[in-house]
C-alpha cells in the first residue's frame, strides 16, 4: 500500500501518519508503504491510498 497524508488535502492526516515528531517541525505530506493487508484500515484514516503494483524485469 501507499499512502500520501497531505496537510492541504486534510490538515490531521499528517500527524495520524507520524507517532512522534521534533520539536519545531510540522509535517505537511508524508509518504507511507504498508502491508496489503492493512488496506481497509488506512483507507479509513486516509484520502490518498493506492495499491502498489511491483513489476519485474528479468534480464
Amino acid at each position: 500500500m501507499h499512502v500520501y497524508a497531505n496537510y492541504y488535502t486534510e490538515p490531521g492526516e499528517p500527524d495520524r501518519a507520524v507517532g512522534s515528531r521534533r520539536q519545531g517541525l510540522k509535517p505537511m505530506a508524508v509518504f507511507l508503504r504498508a502491508r496489503l493487508d492493512e488496506e481497509q484500515q488506512l483507507r479509513d484514516k486516509f484520502a490518498r491510498t493506492h495499491v502498489g503494483r511491483w513489476f519485474v524485469l528479468t534480464l
